[in-house]
């Protein structure tokens, strides 16, 4: 078989060193069992960048490791006879990657197979190699294999949203509507819920309830019952801000409560009172926008510095909403009462009308940024469609099991949960997207 020398240089193309391999920046290098594969150094731009492999994207700066089966290193990055060489066989792990020892985000891909696809045709004449378990690292995508275990054949596609799924959670101890929900922004097992509307007497209610991923457990009450309020931050510290208060005079509130883990306070309200708004932050930066206020719907704006709110710049169109984020990179989506497919974006500073839903919505719930978002649920008519926000698209993914309408949730767009909804109930749902997923291959 063929040895393949690849020359590498460093250049900036305005955003910091990369490799360049043949010329090409961050190339995608395609290698088939049986060859050698030569990374020439000895160019001087490459002095201060040591070249390495790994299994992981971005190597050891993203946690990962050196790959060294098969590898050799020679020379001092700069000079001659400087190289990072690999053997590649059947046993290579068939996604690799190039990257700096010294430098976060210069190199690229190395695929084993004829394309970033690994073929059959491309491992013909080699052993496949053989697995005591599956992967469970992204990096394993497109990896073809033996699992001694099951002893069978399987290969790893891409997991993210198109893969992710809708399953039963533990039920609330109070069923309701229109709680607020906040916690972990990267597991559905750390969650919160608190206020709400039961429907029925007094209606408004101040429970309280965490979430570990398996049960709901009452927490202490809110000082101020209501419904239809928003929230943000932790298990452990939260925040509590807007609401509707009881019949008969279902009072729009302004009152802001912090949580410690164990006790809510009052804190500073609200400059303008109002429920069925979107809420997100946490207990020292939060934003909270739109809701009905007054007579009707409002565009306003404020924010939260962890001891007051201030008014800043309005949403583009009055209107109830659900959002997600942070006080410098939040979504919402939808509106109230009337269903749209709106969408605005906020950047710390304004809010910016983005690509429209593909399914009008009311009081969805909604996870995520600018970047990751997941809008679930709502009306009219009751809905369970999901879709997912790439950055520039809204794609449906998988239908939640129940059609919920105003839940509390929290989460990211691969693990949330959603707590709740109308008319009231106890159910909880969870969203799970799995990073990759495993095929097994089946013969006839």
């Amino acid at each position: 078989m063929a040895t393949i020398t690849l020359t590498v240089t460093v250049a900036n193309p305005g955003s910091g060193n990369r490799y360049y391999i043949d010329g090409v920046l961050q190339a995608t290098v395609s290698a088939i069992p049986g060859n050698t594969y030569i990374f020439d150094q000895a160019d001087g731009t490459n002095s201060g960048h040591p070249l390495r492999l790994s299994i992981t994207s971005n190597g050891t700066h993203a946690g990962g490791s050196a790959y060294t089966d098969g590898v050799t290193t020679s020379g001092t990055p700069g000079s001659s006879g400087a190289y990072t060489q690999i053997v590649v066989d059947a046993t290579t792990v068939q996604t690799l990657y190039y990257y700096c020892t010294a430098h976060s985000g210069m190199g690229g891909s190395f695929n084993v197979g004829s394309s970033s696809t690994v073929k059959l045709k491309d491992i013909k004449g080699f052993t496949v190699q053989t697995l005591s378990s599956d992967p469970t690292t992204p990096a394993s995508v497109g990896q073809f294999y033996f699992n001694s275990t099951s002893n069978t054949f399987k290969y790893v596609q891409p997991g993210g949203a198109a893969a992710g799924t809708w399953a039963s959670g533990g039920a609330l101890g109070t069923a309701r509507y229109g709680a607020a929900g906040t916690g972990s922004t990267s597991t559905q097992a750390a969650g919160l819920v608190f206020g709400g509307d039961t429907g029925s007497g007094t209606r408004m209610v101040a429970v309280t309830e965490e979430y570990n991923g398996t049960a709901w457990t009452e927490k202490n009450d809110l000082n101020t019952a209501r419904g239809q309020s928003a929230g943000g931050g932790t298990t452990t510290a939260a925040l509590a801000f807007s609401g509707e208060g009881p019949p008969p005079g279902y009072a729009k509130l302004a009152v802001t409560e912090n949580y410690n883990g164990s006790s809510w306070t009052e804190v500073a309200d609200l400059n303008t009172a109002r429920y069925a708004g979107a809420g997100f932050g946490t207990t020292t930066a939060a934003l909270m926008t739109g809701g009905t206020a007054g007579p009707g719907v409002t565009a306003d704006t404020e924010t939260w510095n962890g001891s007051a709110w201030t008014e800043v710049n309005n949403l583009n169109t009055a209107r109830g909403v659900k959002g997600s984020g942070t006080t410098t990179d939040g979504v919402v989506v939808g509106s109230s009462p009337s269903a749209s497919t709106a969408f605005e974006n906020w950047d710390g500073t304004s809010w910016t009308n983005s690509t429209a839903m593909n399914t009008a919505r009311s009081n969805a719930g909604c996870v995520g940024n600018t970047t990751l978002a997941l809008a679930f649920g709502g009306t009219t008519p009751a809905s369970g469609k999901t879709e997912y926000w790439d950055g520039s698209t809204w794609t449906e993914v998988a239908d939640m099991a129940n059609s919920l309408n105003n839940t509390g949730a929290s989460g990211n767009t691969t693990a949330c949960f959603a707590a709740g909804g109308y008319p009231q109930t106890t159910a909880t749902e969870e969203w799970t997207a799995p990073d990759l997923v495993i095929k097994t291959v089946t013969t006839s």
